[in-house]
């Protein structure tokens, strides 16, 4: 802006005679036509007039030629005050633009010292940084050699190690090479052992071929009575489907009474099975208090109460199960669930009970009679060995013909010492198919049933986590 301003100021230029402003290579060419221009009278009167008023003088002067000398001075003189007066207000445009360009200049100078001061602060700023800048690399150029230091030391000590590690290896080397030569003298007297190993293992063989092919004939009877079964369900398959046909027709009438009372049988099965594991928990303890209390003494030796029997102490058991109908249509209608007398493994041994389920269970059911050996809490728990392990042989006896024997294995409940729940599910249980049973009528002649239940021991492991079959 003030290199502007100084232009300005030295290119435009006032004129001395008319005040008029023009460019300074214009003033030349300005005076020689400017009217305000003082010239002398052509006339040689001595007076100096303007250009514009020169015509006008020259008429005044021709007329009046003998004008006086007073005249002529005061003419003069009010020419020359013009002049003064012109100079005088070029004077003062002069030292106002002066003024003001000191004020401009002022203002200038105060912003340029003010960017001064603030460039040496950020220079001293700079100046810091680079100090800072300059110690840190210093700190890290110590840091970095003292590295280094470090790591050739390392490094000298791994070289060092590795080659130690190397002699050990060569001498552990040299070691084993007589260790292998050791190992081979002695494995020249072993294919001896190796051949008495394979005999061993050719017998243990055999064995297990011999077990195995007695399980497949199981499989292979199992197989036979499912087959029989679906035939006889097959058979049954078209009054079924009558029967269907009339139930639907019943249920469809009966669907809404159903959804009335599903509410309310919802409530009373929650209250039935609280009150069925009361029942369970009072019957147990009935039946701890009546062996207790009605220990089986040799003139009650010919009861024939079936929870009042003297308690086997063999690990045998014939279970006669008496109205086998009527308790099968019970088991039907509210899958109760039937229990033996407690008998024992051997004097003073594990407490066992079968149950039977004549309804079967889960996907069983209305299809095969389950039966599962458990172990319960006895007197003599703290004196036996726990877990225990035990093979159970079930027998469904034949009344007609004793050959014809359902022989079945079970496999008991495990319980450790510190578990308080002797009904813990074992998932393996003793099947009969409802096919075999109509099969063969002597299983149920005279409405009775005969389980002919045979328990031995087996060596305990302290590892052993279940009962083996």
């Amino acid at each position: 802006m003030s290199n502007n301003v100084h232009s300005v100021v030295r290119r435009s230029v006032p004129c001395y005679f008319c005040n008029e402003f023009l460019e300074e290579k214009y003033l030349t060419e300005h005076i020689t036509h400017c009217a305000a221009v003082l010239e002398e009278c052509p006339n040689k009167c001595g007076v100096y007039i303007p250009r514009r008023n020169l015509e006008i003088h020259e008429k005044m002067c021709n007329k009046r030629t003998s004008l006086k000398v007073s005249q002529i001075k005061d003419i003069q003189d009010s020419v020359w005050k013009e002049k003064v007066f012109s100079i005088l207000t070029l004077l003062r445009l002069a030292i106002d633009q002066g003024e003001k360009e000191r004020i401009r200049l002022q203002d200038d100078l105060s912003r340029n010292l003010s960017l001064l001061h603030s460039q040496q602060e950020s220079l001293a700023t700079l100046r810091l940084n680079i100090e800072e800048i300059v110690g840190e690399s210093r700190n890290n150029h110590a840091a970095l050699c003292r590295r280094l230091n470090s790591l050739e030391m390392i490094t000298d000590d791994m070289q060092h190690c590795t080659t130690l590690n190397l002699r050990q290896i060569s001498e552990q080397l040299k070691l084993l090479e007589g260790e292998l030569s050791d190992d081979q003298s002695k494995n020249v007297c072993a294919p001896n052992d190796f051949f008495q190993e394979l005999k061993v293992l050719k017998t243990f063989v055999a064995k297990e071929s011999i077990r195995a092919s007695d399980v497949w004939q199981e499989h292979s009877q199992h197989v036979n009575d499912l087959k029989l079964e679906l035939e006889m369900r097959c058979k049954d398959t078209n009054e079924l489907i009558f029967k269907h046909d009339t139930l639907a027709e019943k249920i469809n009438s009966l669907t809404g009474e159903i959804q009335s009372c599903a509410d309310s049988a919802a409530k009373r099965k929650s209250e039935i099975k609280g009150l069925k594991f009361q029942m369970k928990e009072n019957l147990k303890y009935l039946e701890e208090l009546i062996t207790e209390s009605c220990r089986p003494e040799p003139s009650l030796s010919s009861c024939s109460c079936e929870n009042m029997e003297i308690a086997s102490t063999n690990g045998r058991i014939i279970w006669r199960i008496d109205r086998y109908k009527e308790k099968m249509n019970e088991a039907k209608e509210s899958d109760s669930i039937f229990y033996s007398p407690i008998f024992y493994n051997k004097e003073y041994g594990y407490t066992l009970r079968m149950e039977l389920f004549l309804n079967g269970k889960g996907q069983w059911k209305d299809r095969h009679v389950i039966g599962c050996l458990r172990v319960e809490s006895g007197k003599w728990d703290p004196l036996l060995d726990w877990p225990c392990v035990l093979r159970a042989v079930v027998l469904l006896r034949d009344q007609d013909n004793p050959a014809n024997d359902v022989r079945k294995i079970v496999k008991t409940i495990a319980r450790d010492r510190d578990n308080s729940n002797p009904d813990k599910e074992s998932g393996l249980y003793m099947f009969i198919p409802y096919t075999t049973l109509s099969r063969y009528p002597g299983y149920t002649k005279n409405n009775v049933m005969f389980l002919d239940i045979q328990v031995k021991d087996i060596k305990t492991s302290a590892s052993t986590m279940s009962l083996a079959l």
